[in-house]
Protein backbone atom coordinates (compact mmCIF):
# COMPACT_ATOMS: atom_id res chain seq x y z
CA UNK A 1 0.00 0.00 0.00
CA UNK A 2 2.98 2.31 0.58
CA UNK A 3 3.16 3.50 -2.68
CA UNK A 4 -0.63 3.56 -3.97
CA UNK A 5 -1.90 7.38 -4.63
CA UNK A 6 -5.25 7.27 -3.82
CA UNK A 7 -8.08 9.91 -4.25
CA UNK A 8 -11.70 10.34 -2.68
CA UNK A 9 -14.65 12.13 -4.13
CA UNK A 10 -14.60 15.61 -3.25
CA UNK A 11 -15.43 16.87 -0.40
CA UNK A 12 -15.68 13.83 1.68
CA UNK A 13 -12.75 14.24 4.00
CA UNK A 14 -14.62 17.03 5.69
CA UNK A 15 -18.33 15.72 5.81
CA UNK A 16 -16.48 12.28 7.48
CA UNK A 17 -14.53 14.61 10.01
CA UNK A 18 -17.94 16.57 10.85
CA UNK A 19 -19.73 13.47 12.03
CA UNK A 20 -16.82 13.14 14.91
CA UNK A 21 -17.54 16.70 16.01
CA UNK A 22 -14.22 18.07 13.53
CA UNK A 23 -15.14 21.01 11.24
CA UNK A 24 -11.90 22.86 10.61
CA UNK A 25 -8.67 21.72 9.02
CA UNK A 26 -6.84 23.17 11.90
CA UNK A 27 -9.24 21.04 14.15
CA UNK A 28 -8.45 17.81 11.73
CA UNK A 29 -4.45 18.54 11.77
CA UNK A 30 -4.66 18.41 15.77
CA UNK A 31 -6.38 15.13 15.15
CA UNK A 32 -4.97 13.46 12.85
CA UNK A 33 -1.13 14.83 12.53
CA UNK A 34 -1.64 15.60 8.94
CA UNK A 35 -0.93 19.12 7.66
CA UNK A 36 -3.72 21.74 6.56
CA UNK A 37 -2.16 21.63 3.00
CA UNK A 38 -2.44 18.15 2.27
CA UNK A 39 -5.78 17.82 4.00
CA UNK A 40 -7.17 20.43 1.59
CA UNK A 41 -5.82 18.39 -1.33
CA UNK A 42 -7.50 15.54 0.00
CA UNK A 43 -10.59 17.29 0.18
CA UNK A 44 -10.55 18.56 -3.63
CA UNK A 45 -9.92 14.85 -4.68
CA UNK A 46 -6.48 15.23 -5.01
CA UNK A 47 -4.32 12.08 -5.14
CA UNK A 48 -2.29 11.24 -1.84
CA UNK A 49 -0.37 8.55 -0.47
CA UNK A 50 -2.46 5.33 1.05
CA UNK A 51 -0.81 5.66 3.79
CA UNK A 52 -1.76 8.63 4.37
CA UNK A 53 -5.14 8.02 3.97
CA UNK A 54 -5.44 5.08 5.96
CA UNK A 55 -3.32 7.04 9.15
CA UNK A 56 -6.07 9.48 8.86
CA UNK A 57 -8.80 7.07 8.81
CA UNK A 58 -6.87 5.65 11.69
CA UNK A 59 -7.00 8.45 13.66
CA UNK A 60 -10.92 9.08 13.23
CA UNK A 61 -11.49 5.96 13.98
CA UNK A 62 -12.60 4.69 10.94
CA UNK A 63 -12.42 2.00 7.82
CA UNK A 64 -10.72 3.97 5.02
CA UNK A 65 -13.52 2.78 2.78
CA UNK A 66 -16.01 5.56 4.71
CA UNK A 67 -13.22 8.35 3.73
CA UNK A 68 -13.48 6.36 -0.36
CA UNK A 69 -17.55 6.19 -0.11
CA UNK A 70 -17.36 2.99 -1.25
CA UNK A 71 -20.12 0.69 0.16
CA UNK A 72 -19.08 -2.90 0.49
CA UNK A 73 -22.14 -4.47 2.03
CA UNK A 74 -23.66 -7.62 1.89
CA UNK A 75 -26.87 -8.98 2.53
CA UNK A 76 -26.53 -9.16 6.10
CA UNK A 77 -24.26 -6.18 6.71
CA UNK A 78 -21.19 -7.55 6.53
CA UNK A 79 -18.26 -6.35 4.84
CA UNK A 80 -18.09 -8.01 1.39
CA UNK A 81 -17.06 -11.87 1.43
CA UNK A 82 -14.26 -10.64 -1.67
CA UNK A 83 -13.08 -7.72 0.51
CA UNK A 84 -10.03 -8.79 3.29
CA UNK A 85 -10.23 -9.09 6.47
CA UNK A 86 -6.39 -8.96 6.44
CA UNK A 87 -4.25 -5.86 6.22
CA UNK A 88 -0.43 -4.81 5.51
CA UNK A 89 0.89 -2.34 7.83
CA UNK A 90 4.04 -0.88 6.71
CA UNK A 91 6.33 -0.57 10.34
CA UNK A 92 9.23 1.67 11.12
CA UNK A 93 12.15 1.71 13.41
CA UNK A 94 11.19 3.05 16.69
CA UNK A 95 13.25 4.27 19.93
CA UNK A 96 12.31 4.69 23.04
CA UNK A 97 10.07 8.29 22.22
CA UNK A 98 8.17 6.17 19.60
CA UNK A 99 7.69 3.45 21.51
CA UNK A 100 6.05 5.45 24.45
CA UNK A 101 4.28 7.78 22.29
CA UNK A 102 2.52 4.40 19.96
CA UNK A 103 2.12 2.48 23.54
CA UNK A 104 0.03 5.46 25.01
CA UNK A 105 -2.41 5.49 21.74
CA UNK A 106 -2.95 1.67 21.40
CA UNK A 107 -5.10 -0.22 23.23
CA UNK A 108 -3.96 -3.31 22.45
CA UNK A 109 -0.07 -4.91 21.20
CA UNK A 110 0.57 -7.04 18.70
CA UNK A 111 3.99 -8.79 18.69
CA UNK A 112 5.97 -10.14 15.74
CA UNK A 113 9.52 -11.82 16.59
CA UNK A 114 12.05 -12.06 13.16
CA UNK A 115 14.52 -13.53 15.36
CA UNK A 116 15.96 -17.30 14.95
CA UNK A 117 17.06 -17.77 18.78
CA UNK A 118 15.92 -16.78 22.07
CA UNK A 119 17.82 -17.01 25.35
CA UNK A 120 16.97 -16.61 28.32
CA UNK A 121 18.25 -13.02 28.79
CA UNK A 122 16.59 -11.76 25.70
CA UNK A 123 13.49 -13.51 26.74
CA UNK A 124 14.04 -11.53 30.10
CA UNK A 125 13.90 -8.37 28.46
CA UNK A 126 11.34 -8.66 25.48
CA UNK A 127 9.16 -9.36 29.18
CA UNK A 128 10.75 -6.47 30.76
CA UNK A 129 9.67 -4.57 27.50
CA UNK A 130 6.47 -5.59 27.53
CA UNK A 131 5.60 -4.70 31.21
CA UNK A 132 6.82 -1.30 31.01
CA UNK A 133 5.01 -0.59 27.69
CA UNK A 134 1.71 -1.31 29.64
CA UNK A 135 2.79 0.32 32.31
CA UNK A 136 3.43 3.39 30.29
CA UNK A 137 -0.21 3.49 28.98
CA UNK A 138 -1.24 2.85 32.42
CA UNK A 139 0.33 6.27 33.36
CA UNK A 140 -0.90 8.08 30.51
CA UNK A 141 -4.50 7.00 30.20
CA UNK A 142 -5.40 6.84 33.98
CA UNK A 143 -7.20 9.34 35.63
CA UNK A 144 -5.59 12.50 37.14
CA UNK A 145 -3.19 11.91 39.77
CA UNK A 146 -4.18 13.35 43.08
CA UNK A 147 -1.17 16.31 43.43
CA UNK A 148 -1.65 16.63 47.09
CA UNK A 149 1.07 14.09 47.28
CA UNK A 150 1.89 12.28 43.68
CA UNK A 151 5.67 12.06 44.12
CA UNK A 152 5.31 7.42 44.09
CA UNK A 153 3.21 7.87 40.68
CA UNK A 154 6.34 11.05 39.64
CA UNK A 155 9.10 8.48 40.47
CA UNK A 156 7.07 5.49 38.49
CA UNK A 157 6.61 7.77 35.61
CA UNK A 158 9.87 8.36 35.34
CA UNK A 159 11.15 5.10 36.09
CA UNK A 160 9.45 3.44 33.67
CA UNK A 161 10.10 5.85 30.93
CA UNK A 162 14.09 5.05 31.70
CA UNK A 163 13.19 1.21 31.84
CA UNK A 164 11.44 1.51 28.48
CA UNK A 165 14.95 3.36 26.73
CA UNK A 166 17.16 0.66 28.44
CA UNK A 167 15.28 -2.33 26.79
CA UNK A 168 15.50 -0.81 23.62
CA UNK A 169 19.18 -0.72 24.43
CA UNK A 170 19.52 -4.52 25.71
CA UNK A 171 18.06 -5.35 22.34
CA UNK A 172 20.72 -3.35 20.56
CA UNK A 173 23.30 -5.37 22.40
CA UNK A 174 21.84 -8.63 20.72
CA UNK A 175 21.76 -6.90 17.64
CA UNK A 176 18.00 -6.36 17.69
CA UNK A 177 16.18 -3.29 16.98
CA UNK A 178 12.11 -2.40 17.22
CA UNK A 179 9.88 -1.98 14.35
CA UNK A 180 6.55 -0.06 14.87
CA UNK A 181 3.29 0.99 13.59
CA UNK A 182 -0.63 1.17 14.48
CA UNK A 183 -3.35 -0.57 13.12
CA UNK A 184 -7.49 -0.67 14.08
CA UNK A 185 -9.18 -3.38 14.60
CA UNK A 186 -13.02 -4.22 14.48
CA UNK A 187 -14.71 -6.03 16.69
CA UNK A 188 -18.73 -7.12 15.48
CA UNK A 189 -20.88 -7.96 17.80
CA UNK A 190 -25.28 -7.85 18.82
CA UNK A 191 -26.67 -6.87 21.74
CA UNK A 192 -30.77 -6.14 22.44
CA UNK A 193 -31.69 -2.74 23.82
CA UNK A 194 -32.26 -2.64 27.49
CA UNK A 195 -36.14 -3.85 28.84
CA UNK A 196 -36.62 -4.34 24.98
CA UNK A 197 -36.01 -7.19 22.27
CA UNK A 198 -34.68 -4.62 19.67
CA UNK A 199 -31.47 -6.32 18.34
CA UNK A 200 -28.46 -4.03 17.89
CA UNK A 201 -25.90 -4.57 15.95
CA UNK A 202 -22.42 -3.07 17.29
CA UNK A 203 -19.11 -2.77 15.53
CA UNK A 204 -16.38 -1.36 18.24
CA UNK A 205 -12.86 -0.69 17.10
CA UNK A 206 -9.72 -0.10 19.38
CA UNK A 207 -6.21 0.89 18.05
CA UNK A 208 -3.38 -1.69 18.20
CA UNK A 209 0.40 -1.12 18.29
CA UNK A 210 2.53 -3.92 15.94
CA UNK A 211 5.39 -4.38 17.37
CA UNK A 212 8.31 -6.48 15.84
CA UNK A 213 11.56 -7.04 17.27
CA UNK A 214 14.14 -7.17 14.10
CA UNK A 215 17.66 -7.79 13.31
CA UNK A 216 19.88 -4.90 12.94
CA UNK A 217 20.08 -5.48 9.39
CA UNK A 218 16.66 -5.03 8.59
CA UNK A 219 15.69 -1.54 6.84
CA UNK A 220 12.00 -2.12 6.59
CA UNK A 221 9.16 -4.12 7.51
CA UNK A 222 5.46 -5.05 6.33
CA UNK A 223 3.63 -6.99 8.50
CA UNK A 224 -0.11 -8.82 7.97
CA UNK A 225 -2.83 -7.96 10.69
CA UNK A 226 -5.88 -9.33 10.92
CA UNK A 227 -8.64 -6.23 11.21
CA UNK A 228 -11.61 -8.07 11.98
CA UNK A 229 -15.24 -6.85 10.41
CA UNK A 230 -15.05 -3.49 9.44
CA UNK A 231 -18.64 -1.36 9.32
CA UNK A 232 -19.48 -0.82 5.97
CA UNK A 233 -20.00 2.96 5.22
CA UNK A 234 -24.13 3.00 4.57
CA UNK A 235 -26.50 0.53 5.96
CA UNK A 236 -29.39 -0.22 3.69
CA UNK A 237 -32.43 -1.51 5.79
CA UNK A 238 -32.90 -3.90 3.14
CA UNK A 239 -29.79 -5.88 3.10
CA UNK A 240 -29.39 -6.11 7.60
CA UNK A 241 -31.70 -9.07 8.74
CA UNK A 242 -33.02 -8.99 11.82
CA UNK A 243 -31.03 -5.92 12.99
CA UNK A 244 -33.03 -2.42 14.18
CA UNK A 245 -30.03 -0.76 15.03
CA UNK A 246 -26.30 0.02 14.02
CA UNK A 247 -23.62 1.37 16.62
CA UNK A 248 -20.11 2.09 15.80
CA UNK A 249 -18.29 2.84 18.68
CA UNK A 250 -21.27 3.74 20.72
CA UNK A 251 -22.74 5.77 18.83
CA UNK A 252 -26.22 4.97 16.68
CA UNK A 253 -25.72 5.27 12.40
CA UNK A 254 -28.54 3.69 11.69
CA UNK A 255 -32.13 2.54 12.53
CA UNK A 256 -34.99 0.80 10.92
CA UNK A 257 -37.47 3.57 9.72
CA UNK A 258 -40.10 1.28 11.03
CA UNK A 259 -39.68 1.82 14.25
CA UNK A 260 -41.42 4.35 16.25
CA UNK A 261 -38.08 5.59 18.12
CA UNK A 262 -34.28 6.10 17.50
CA UNK A 263 -33.66 3.86 20.01
CA UNK A 264 -31.13 6.52 21.19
Amino acid sequence: MSKEMISIPAGNLMSVAATKGITSFSALKEKTGVDRKTLRAINTSQAVKATTLQSIADKLRIPITHLQGTNAADNNGDVSSNASRVREVKLQQVDGAALRKLASEADEKSWFLNIDQMSDELKATLLKLRKNLNGWWEHTNSGPWDERDNLEQEISYIETSIEIDESVAELAQHKLKVFGGSYLFWNKFQSTQDGRQLPILHYCSNLRAALSIVPEKKTSLTVKVYIGEEPPPNFVESEIRGIDFVKINGKQVWFRENNFDDGS
